[in-house]
């Protein structure tokens, strides 16, 4: 207990309050120093050690401006931070940090808290233990491990929410499972414990980290509010005091706590600048380019026989003219944190941090009104310049130039990369790893009865030869500007085009193989999840080279209308098909469980997922069905070299894993891979007699039944279920039984007719589907009533999601930018698959107006209880159910006169007008109105579209092109709009 009191009494003796308050004059003719200058001044003696530095926010999204002006990489290792205030729907790419990575552990369920770690992006590192993020009167942590050079050091931030909380027992657990593993322990945070009292809080804090020889650094207070007393409640504490080169603490201006800093000697790799290789593509002379394109000599070629000759030289001609016109360029990339921050600013800045420094130094009611006043100025103008900036940046814009500057600050779906302390090679391995093995034998039995179906009656599958046309389409239709293993890239091609159709047209018309130098992958790993912890937690985003996608859309056409001439693909398959999407099969499912409805029936609804489907398709089956659908021997033959040969190496950055062979699979990422899945799993449809409806690899089987029938339906179901996976297994596919769900669904009283829980069990491979009450069908949840509350639930959690990650930038956006944010990334969610719920009650549609009414106040900047009737006139929004109606007739125009769109849905309708009799004109295009009798089929797409279309007026109804029909309806229906 004496080593306890010693360590008292050294936070009373040491002098370790701001490094630089001698500096600060009490007038204002000296400008002291911004806390960025003297974070660089104190580490920049020591530049090879491990430096870094503590604050308590108190709310980063609050503080972004000030984090950005404060802190850099060029000094900093690693910024730990308590309250946080980041939630989920925050998303880290809006609060970076230039030259850091965002590791975070967010809390949920009240607001505030949070505790988070900016680490310098070379730095491997990986998160060890974190507290949970549902608070529970509980100190929040996040442990993370740092590997410098061959060192690991265990770095830790500890935020206890007040003073009452007990947490001494959870970080005694934590750390006797850390500690043992690391020579060096790092742990700062807001302990809320004060160590400046000796009272019962402080000692048992210090023994228990004495229990683990770790030792408390001396620092004066570091919390100052208003009217309160100092308190020493942020710490540092280390295993190795020894290695501690300097350490003390700062005042920081925007937070009532002070910056604690830290410099540990640990040699850290040195900073090296960030370099890309870029074609400056925007200096090129075009007139002179396109001359020189024009005059390439491609007799060699020509005259070549082998395509990989021809496609090697066409890259090595292509490459050697932008050497010349646009060569490859390091540049070095800078990262300038925060534009808006002007020299102005930051002297602003300056003078304020001065004033919270006398204010320490000389607690008085002026020297608190003067920082006060500066505090207040110095977030206005910030404030203002930040929204001149970002006015600028996006007046008179092209819509691709916002939406790049937008991504940019962190909206949209743009993931960080947090990869660094993942092996390469092993990343490589799990994304090439088989995931289902197909015994030879059970091979060689499906390749035989493949062999062994019928020729179909329509003629064999040749590849045509393509036109300049077609290659022109082509090349244009694919938008993709990345970089593949050939070093080519859309622009490449695209501002030479004239010059290169003649030369795609030869190779495409002479590639009798796929060329070698196109089956190359690059795999991008992105994360899953926020602090991704295992090979599991990424998923591959695959790069190919940009003509071969173009060769793909080539071959994907003509395959295309082989097959819908000849009706080959299941009409009951909405995946990848034009016209076809998961909102038409979705209506076509809940139209037939209406029906049974409708009929006092019971619908038996099982979800089934297949495990990695895509990954699994073997070549030899594949192979196998192409020819038992009639490709000739010479397609057969180009689709054997398209799939075999192909390998992939991940990427990250400038550092690359060793290449994978691929033995399995469709190529990921690639144009021809949908409709090659949908070509192989096209048979499971001969297996099944429930309904089904299939959208790529998701399989929905279903059956209806009454209440007498219940027995022989489940055990017919259980048979498709059976014959599905014996399909399954023939066929290398597996089916996850864990993740498939099965409902039944059907009016209350129906239901509890039939004892649903009474009912035999569904079995796949032995294993038990449990009945659910709700369950998610390609996005659309789904209850067993059709009750909708629990989908609109999960609009309302996913649009306020939404919008809680655009609220922070709501006052800095151009009126025109907010209009199209809202409609294209919260409105969406609002709209999705909403006429497949057309019996929402009147409050669950009430319950989607107000979601719809926060896009109109996100907009224009309105509190929570604003009126917002006349501004969503001035936006020309219909209310919810009118703007539902408008999609729906949509919808309905397309099935009518569009033959892509499924004929599942067309068959249902038809106009009413006798084929042998002649009616008046006005009646020509009424559609008849599907006979039903109760509420429940009457809220069906079929026949509420049916209503609605009939209730057009005759001179929409008769119009011709879907954007014009879209338009007049739109205007109808505001024109009725009170």
């Amino acid at each position: 207990m004496n080593d306890i009191a010693d360590l008292n009494d050294s936070f009373f003796s040491c002098s370790s309050s701001d490094s630089f308050a001698s500096a600060e004059s009490d007038t204002s003719s000296s400008l002291p120093l911004t806390l960025h200058d003297k974070i660089s001044s104190l580490f920049s003696n020591d530049p090879k050690n491990l430096h870094i530095a503590h604050i308590n926010a108190q709310s980063v999204p609050g503080h972004y401006s000030d984090l950005l002006a404060s802190f850099s990489s060029a000094h900093l290792d690693a910024l730990l931070i308590s309250e946080s205030f980041l939630k989920p729907s925050l998303l880290s790419t809006q609060y970076p940090l230039p030259g850091f990575v965002l590791i975070r552990n967010d809390r949920t369920g009240k607001g505030g808290g949070g505790v988070a770690m900016y680490i310098r992006a070379d730095l491997p590192h990986k998160v060890v233990s974190s507290s949970p993020s549902l608070y529970s009167e509980s100190a929040e942590y996040l442990f993370v491990e740092i590997s410098v050079r061959h060192t690991k050091v265990l770095l830790a931030v500890l935020y206890s929410p007040n003073l009452r909380i007990d947490y001494f027992d959870a970080l005694d657990c934590t750390l006797s499972n850390l500690c043992p593993m690391y020579e060096h322990v790092i742990l700062m945070g807001d302990f809320n414990t004060c160590l400046i009292k000796n009272d019962y809080r402080s000692h048992r804090l210090l023994s228990l980290l004495s229990s683990f020889n770790l030792q408390v650094l001396p620092l004066s207070a570091t919390h100052f509010s208003p009217n309160c007393t100092p308190s020493l409640l942020d710490l540092m504490i280390v295993s190795s005091p020894n290695n501690v080169s300097n350490h003390g603490q700062l005042t920081a201006s925007f937070s009532y706590h002070d910056l604690i800093y830290l410099s540990y000697r640990i040699r850290v790799p040195k900073r090296k600048p960030k370099l890309l290789l870029l074609r400056n593509f925007k200096g090129i002379d075009l007139e002179a380019l396109q001359c020189d394109a024009s005059i390439i000599d491609w007799s060699p070629l020509l005259e070549s026989d082998d395509i990989d000759v021809k496609v090697n030289y066409f890259n090595s001609a292509i490459l050697n003219l932008y050497d010349q016109h646009a060569p490859l360029r390091r540049v070095k990339v800078k990262h300038n944190p925060a534009p808006w921050i002007t020299i102005q600013i930051k002297e602003l800045m300056a003078r304020r941090d001065g004033a919270k420094s006398r204010y320490k130094r000389r607690p008085s009611e002026l020297n608190l009104s003067n920082f006060i006043s500066l505090r207040n100025s110095c977030r206005r103008l910030c404030q203002a310049a930040k929204r001149r900036y970002f006015h600028e940046q996006l007046h008179n814009r092209s819509s691709s130039d916002v939406w790049k500057f937008l991504k940019s600050v962190g909206i949209g779906k743009s993931p960080t990369n947090q990869c660094k302390d993942v092996n390469l090679d092993d990343l490589n391995k799990h994304f090439s790893l088989l995931p289902f093995s197909l015994d030879p034998c059970v091979k060689a039995a499906t390749l035989d009865g493949l062999s062994s179906l019928p020729l179909p009656q329509y003629p064999h599958f040749n590849f045509g030869d393509v036109n300049e046309d077609d290659v022109k389409k082509s090349v244009l239709a694919i938008s993709s500007p990345a970089v593949g293993y050939d070093r080519l890239c859309s622009r490449m091609i695209t501002l030479i085009l004239p010059s290169l159709v003649p030369i795609l047209k030869h190779i495409f018309n002479h590639s009798f193989t796929f060329p070698s130098v196109w089956k190359q992958a690059y795999i991008i790993p992105l994360p899953k999840i926020n602090n991704p912890t295992s090979l599991t937690h990424f998923r591959p985003i695959s790069i190919l080279p940009f003509l071969s996608k173009v060769f793909e859309h080539l071959v994907h056409r003509q395959l295309t209308l082989f097959l819908t001439s000849n009706s080959i693909i299941s009409p009951f398959q909405s995946g990848f098909r034009t016209g076809h999407s998961t909102v038409t099969a979705l209506l076509k499912v809940t139209d037939d469980i209406r029906w049974a409805m409708e009929n006092k029936s019971l619908t038996v609804l099982v979800l089934l997922d297949f495990s990695s489907a895509f990954n699994s398709v073997d070549f030899d089956i594949l192979l196998g069905i192409l020819k038992s659908i009639n490709l000739s021997s010479s397609a057969i033959s180009w689709f054997d070299s398209y799939l075999r040969g192909r390998s992939q190496c991940v990427r990250l950055d400038e550092l690359f894993s060793d290449w994978c062979n691929l033995t399995e699979g469709v190529p990921q990422g690639s144009v021809l891979s949908p409709l090659l899945f949908s070509i192989f799993i096209n048979l499971v449809a001969k297996v099944i007699s429930s309904s089904f409806h299939l959208y790529a690899d998701d399989l929905q089987l279903y059956r209806h039944f009454t209440v007498a029938d219940a027995d022989s339906a489940i055990a017919a179901m259980n048979h498709d279920l059976a014959c599905i996976s014996a399909w399954a297994k023939s066929f290398g596919l597996q089916i996850n039984p864990s993740k498939s769900q099965a409902m039944i669904i059907g009016s209350g009283f129906v239901r509890n007719a039939a004892l649903v829980s009474s009912l035999q069990p569904l079995l796949l491979d032995g294993v038990h589907i449990d009945y659910t009450d709700t369950a998610k069908d390609l996005g659309v949840i789904i209850d067993s009533n059709l009750s909708w509350r629990a989908q609109v639930n999960e609009i309302s959690r996913k649009v306020n999601f939404s919008f809680h990650s655009l609220k922070c930038l709501q006052g800095l956006l151009p009126l025109k930018t907010k209009i199209s944010l809202a409609q294209t990334l919260i409105q969406p969610i609002i709209d999705y698959a909403d006429a497949c719920y057309l019996d929402a009650t009147e409050e669950l549609l009430n319950k989607l107006e107000r979601l719809q009414n926060l896009c109109i106040r996100f907009v224009f900047g309105l509190r929570k209880y604003d009126h917002v009737s006349h501004l969503r006139k001035e936006l020309k929004w219909l209310p919810i159910r009118l703007r539902r109606n408008t999609r729906i007739l949509c919808l309905l125009f397309n099935i009518l006169h569009n033959p892509s769109y499924p004929s599942y849905l067309r068959d249902r309708f038809s106009y009413f007008r006798p084929s042998d009799a002649p009616c008046r004109s006005h009646l020509k295009s009424l559609l008849k109105t599907p006979p039903h009798k109760s509420s429940y089929y009457s809220y069906s797409f079929s026949v509420h579209a049916v209503r609605l279309w009939n209730s057009l007026p005759p001179s929409i109804r008769d119009l011709k092109a879907i954007s014009l029909f879209k338009a007049k309806v739109k205007e109808h229906y505001l024109s009725s709009v009170v």
